[in-house]
């Protein structure tokens, strides 16, 4: 999957894409909320997460700490900010999946955990740069999760940043992605931590599960979840009686980003019920199990299919996804449980695919303002002509029965394994 292309891809983006730091950002305070980039358009808009990111290193003060984790960091930038945050006496401690060190040429890697080694001869705080083998707070899977912590940043202390985007070039100029940040929360920052700490140990936790519930959030953390939190809300939808929208029906905006395998058919089937049910739904995604795609997009009593889009854009023609969505959020306007008029976002790092075995962060909102916003741009993206309703990448489902007989169900995807119709949906993904 880690390709020599998307490297040589990324690593031109980086270079020449504008992927810049700002100039001055020491007395920046991040904001509490939700962030979203762009892939398109301006190059704030596309910078907004990495800006909020790296701003937040560089406003942290001498004697604080800086916790990163992220499935990759591949950003020279990044890797700048947190250098020059160690000199200037900040403790930084970085985890990362060992892949993407070990199987693809990762040079900001490399200068980020010499750089960190070189600045603990001249300091007694010790700061590092570790890889885990799989899970970090498991056995197998990845240590897919990505979370930003920050003892203090400019005004606000125990800042926490959870979402979909890796420290890297990709997260901005490939992708859409989003972010949650949390401060002045000691408890939600402190629980966090307690995580980091466990995954910097690379080893089975006590509780590979973990929970943390105040107010209107739920944090978890996987590996080995007991309950889906995908499934648990779905299966408390009512797709009829809400009294919080204009139709009377529940409105479910999903974009998984990758929706396949064993997982991604249990989730499929509730969407499918839910849609045939009467909820308004849409689906967007990036790529697609050839067993999910058949079973969404399936003719029931209401005649048609689950709306699905490929969000997805082939700028040169080359058929290698250049720009693509890389939320894996889920939002709820509608009839949940007992609340007719509920209001809940579920965002995170966790693809709706077999990813128990991995490390994963998602967070559960319930919150009306929070949500519209996740349901406005939903709809915005959804509907954006950049993205055509068909073309190459609408290819026709076919049944789960013809795809195993010609060999291109081994692990779900709907495109198969490598390039099929000269198309290699994962060819820029080994970055994400």
């Amino acid at each position: 999957m880690f390709l020599r292309r998307a490297v040589v891809v990324v690593t031109i983006a980086l270079v020449f894409a504008g992927f810049q730091v700002p100039a001055q950002a020491g007395d920046y305070t991040p904001r509490p909320g939700v962030t979203f980039n762009s892939a398109v358009g301006t190059d704030a808009k596309q910078d907004m997460i990495f800006d909020k990111i790296v701003r937040s290193i560089r406003s942290t003060p001498r004697g604080e700490e800086i916790r990163i984790m992220s499935w990759n960091i591949q950003s020279f930038g990044a890797v700048d900010a947190l250098l020059k945050a160690q000199r200037r006496g900040v403790r930084v401690r970085a985890l990362m999946a060992r892949s993407n060190a070990v199987k693809v040429h990762n040079p900001s890697w490399e200068r980020l955990r010499k750089g960190l080694q070189r600045g603990n001869r001249t300091r007694t705080r010790d700061s590092w740069a570790r890889l885990c083998a799989g899970s970090c707070r498991g056995t197998g899977g990845n240590a897919h999760a990505k979370y930003f912590l920050f003892s203090k940043s400019g005004k606000a202390r125990h800042v926490a940043i959870q979402g979909s985007a890796n420290l890297t070039a990709a997260s901005t100029n490939n992708q859409w992605n989003d972010i949650y940040t949390t401060v002045n929360r000691e408890g939600v920052y402190r629980y966090f931590v307690e995580i980091f700490t466990q995954a910097s140990k690379d080893r089975l936790a006590p509780r590979s599960t973990s929970y943390w519930t105040s107010g209107s959030e739920r944090f978890v953390f996987f590996p080995r979840p007991k309950v889906d939190p995908v499934g648990s809300l779905l299966d408390r939808v009512k797709c009829r009686g809400a009294t919080n929208t204009r139709s009377g029906r529940t409105n479910l905006r999903i974009l998984p980003d990758a929706f396949r395998e064993e997982r991604g058919m249990r989730l499929a089937r509730k969407v499918w019920n839910l849609w045939q049910s009467g909820c308004n739904v849409r689906v967007g995604y990036t790529v697609m199990g050839r067993d999910v795609g058949a079973l969404l997009r399936r003719p029931g009593q209401r005649g048609r299919g689950v709306p699905l889009r490929h969000m997805v854009q082939d700028t040169n023609g080359d058929h290698i996804f250049d720009r693509y969505f890389h939320l894996k959020s889920m939002s709820i306007e509608g009839n949940l449980g007992r609340d007719k008029s509920s209001w809940v976002v579920l965002n995170g790092s966790a693809n709706w695919s077999n990813t128990f075995g991995n490390d994963e962060n998602v967070g559960t909102y319930y919150r009306k303002g929070l949500t519209s916003r996740y349901q406005k741009h939903f709809d915005y993206w959804f509907n954006w002509p950049g993205f055509a309703r068909t073309g190459r990448y609408q290819m026709s489902a076919r049944t789960t029965q013809d795809a195993v007989q010609e060999g291109r169900l081994v692990d779900g995807l709907l495109f198969g394994i490598g390039p099929i119709n000269g198309v290699d949906p994962y060819a820029n993904l080994d970055m994400d």
